[in-house]
């Protein structure tokens, strides 16, 4: 979520290796507002700044011929890094295991029943269909993914980090230090979720927050049929929908009405049921093999058509005020 209240996610299961991943991992920054399906950013104060000295132009001020640059980014050893950071913070034994060249999966140390390869195998294949036609890029800079059996290890670990309780049920991503926290012990469906955002980061910086968290929420029930692919099911937010759908909130539960839709407004009142829409919304759109031929026209011409009203119909064949009725008899119908 971006600087704003988080929702819960629903848990999951999928399968299925892909290989070639090493063990690896890196270190941490400073704590800033978090992006997610899962939780409150607490955003930090603003910083004050210094007063400049008497008689100081407007002008900058180049770097003097010679001094040193800061050395190109190594994304290797970032890595490297962030998996001894995570062994300072957790132990000596803490597990690290890289996923497609970006996520450095860390655990803690002695993790019994097998969640931890279970997470990390949900991982690779999530993103051998996240990249298999979908994004078009992915991360440039690492990120550590913090995976905690249960609320105990989870909350023990923002107290040590942050100084505070952790600021979601479920976990939270950090863009600012690229951290994903999550209590995997409530499900999988936290961790499909949230991969989706850096993506989205990567690929369409322009995304509104309900593309990002439409698409995001999708995959908090990820269906994995074969190598390279992936899908979303029915979950735990089609309630929400379908009672706006059926009384007098139905105006409020417009199809159209995502469009153009501020970040403030997604994330104000009704936040839930904009979550439950903008889910549906891309679910519908992906049943149909559209949700990805839509996003892509409207990453790439976002200059030009900023709602994302121009691109969905040339997609659909409809307009969003069109598509609405077909959109809510599939969705009252699920």
């Amino acid at each position: 979520m971006r600087l704003s209240r988080q929702l819960s996610t629903a848990l999951v299961l999928a399968l299925a290796a892909c290989a070639g991943e090493g063990r690896e991992s890196a270190p941490p920054p400073p704590r800033s507002p978090a992006v997610g399906a899962v939780g409150t950013a607490r955003p930090s104060a603003p910083a004050e700044a210094a007063p400049a000295p008497s008689g100081a132009s407007d002008a900058v001020e180049s770097a003097p011929e010679g001094a040193p640059s800061d050395p190109p980014y190594d994304i290797a050893a970032d890595r490297e890094r962030r998996a001894r950071a995570a062994r300072e913070e957790l132990g000596p034994k803490a597990m690290s295991t890289v996923v497609s060249g970006v996520f450095v999966v860390i655990g803690p140390p002695g993790w019994q029943g097998g969640q931890y390869d279970q997470s990390v195998a949900l991982m690779k294949s999530a993103m051998a269909g996240f990249m298999n036609g979908r994004f078009g890029k992915k991360p440039s800079e690492a990120i550590s993914v913090y995976l905690f059996p249960n609320a105990a290890t989870y909350e023990a670990f923002c107290t040590q980090k942050y100084a505070a309780p952790c600021i979601a049920h479920f976990g939270f991503y950090q863009p600012s230090d690229r951290y994903m926290v999550m209590n995997i012990g409530l499900g999988l469906g936290t961790l499909t979720h949230e991969i989706v955002h850096p993506l989205v980061e990567a690929d369409f910086p322009r995304a509104p927050t309900w593309l990002n968290e439409g698409i995001a929420s999708v995959f908090e029930q990820p269906q994995i049929p074969r190598p390279g692919e992936i899908h979303g099911g029915k979950n735990w937010r089609h309630p929400r929908l379908k009672r706006a759908l059926t009384t007098a909130e139905r105006d409020k539960a417009r199809l159209d009405r995502l469009f153009g839709m501020s970040d403030e407004t997604f994330r104000g009142d009704g936040e839930d049921l904009h979550y439950a829409m903008a889910r549906y919304v891309c679910q519908w759109l992906d049943a149909r093999g559209k949700l990805w031929p839509f996003y892509q026209r409207w990453r790439d011409n976002v200059a030009d058509d900023p709602t994302g009203e121009r691109s969905f119909t040339e997609v659909v064949g409809l307009t969003p005020a069109e598509a609405h009725a077909a959109w809510s008899k599939w969705a009252l119908a699920l």
